[in-house]
């Protein structure tokens, strides 16, 4: 049984914490390159996926469909990104980056890779390590005990 201290303490507020301090870091060092963090993310994974889905997207980076499709449109919008209808099925659309928003990754890699370099030299690539595979192991635990579907819910 868990004891009251541990129900007391809310599970989000640290890695909340946490993600809004990351993403000051990465946006700071990446201040004035083409890309945002979560703009840099998304490409990557689009890229990794293509041609993507909005729902294939959504699922990767465990959002909602109405949030990947927000983020996406600035990035159509500045020829980063392109969106065509699925050959394999009409209703779908696939996501794809452009040459324009591979040069925009480009631009922005050396930045990342600056934050990322920042982050190791503040916490030590051992306790990175030891972090990622526990975040990891509690995403699939978490989604193993409440379902895929309830982590991706606006």
């Amino acid at each position: 049984m868990l004891g009251e201290e541990m129900v007391s303490q809310c599970a989000l507020f640290d890695v909340s914490r946490l993600s809004r301090l990351l993403t000051g870091l990465y946006n700071a060092k990446m201040k004035d390159v083409p890309l945002s963090i979560s703009q840099y993310t998304l490409l990557i994974n689009i890229d990794a996926l293509a041609p993507a889905r909005v729902t294939e997207v959504a699922n990767a980076m465990l959002m909602d469909r109405t949030s990947v499709t927000r983020l996406t449109e600035p990035l159509i919008a500045r020829g980063f990104l392109k969106i065509e209808q699925s050959a394999e099925d009409r209703r779908a659309k696939n996501l794809t980056v452009t040459a324009k928003g591979r040069t925009a990754l480009r631009a922005s890699e050396e930045a990342w890779r600056d934050a990322q370099l920042a982050f190791l030299e503040a916490v030590g690539p051992e306790h990175w390590s030891l972090l990622r595979k526990t975040l990891r192991d509690t995403v699939h635990m978490v989604r193993e005990h409440v379902g895929d579907d309830l982590a991706v819910q606006e």
